[in-house]
């Protein structure tokens, strides 16, 4: 019988195959290349509709991937070292969750044999990099390339001076409103070493990394 999404077991073959007949009375179609989603191969399904079908998967995993969207190189990268840096903390406590003996010995192959007289898993274990500590290994490397990038680039350079030239211009803001204000001498006084102070430390803080 059929089964919807893969097509017709074959006990000659062992595995599922086209659901549909061959020309003139010669038996069923051994094609086992189906279309996803079918239960036909793509000469019987015909070419248009396996095309059809490979447009609607195609535009769905464009869809479930991620749509384009409009954003600058410097937001992209400084968005890709943020989403980096949180998949190397959520590494880190999954490689703190193994046993010392997990980082290197586990399973490196798990197979299914349901075609033979002994069905069953067969489970191969060697001494082997644990695949979390791997991905660890490997998303770190990630995030030092991509702060390179951008230390490379100047982006924290860039933003600091975007962060002075605001901070110049409250300054000139700042200091027309107090000389509205009529101050005295004294605190007239403190005003070049108040002000500096408390841009700096707002430009700090909008330079700081997000948490």
């Amino acid at each position: 019988m059929p089964t919807p999404g893969k097509g017709r077991w074959c006990e000659e073959h062992e595995r599922f195959e086209c659901a549909s007949l061959r020309k003139a009375g010669r038996g069923a179609c051994h094609g086992y290349h189906l279309v996803r989603g079918t239960d036909k191969c793509r000469m019987h399904l015909g070419k248009k509709a396996a095309a059809a079908i490979g447009e609607e998967l195609a535009r769905k995993a464009v869809e479930t991937y991620g749509l384009p969207r409009d954003i600058s190189p410097t937001d992209a990268l400084l968005e890709e070292v943020r989403y980096s840096a949180g998949h190397v903390a959520w590494l880190r406590a999954k490689v703190a969750e193994l046993e010392a003996a997990d980082l290197v010995w586990g399973i490196t192959e798990e197979a299914e044999k349901n075609a033979t007289e002994f069905a069953g898993t067969d489970v191969t274990r060697s001494a082997s990099v644990n695949v979390w500590l791997d991905l660890y290994f490997r998303e770190r490397k990630h995030l030092l390339d991509l702060t390179k990038t951008a230390i490379s680039v100047g982006i924290e350079e860039r933003r600091v001076r975007l962060a002075e030239a605001q901070g110049s211009l409250m300054n000139d803001v700042i200091r027309r409103i107090l000389a509205r204000l009529s101050l005295n001498a004294d605190q007239s006084a403190l005003l070049p070493v108040v002000v500096p102070e408390e841009l700096r430390r707002a430009a700090i803080a909008a330079t700081a990394p997000l948490n």
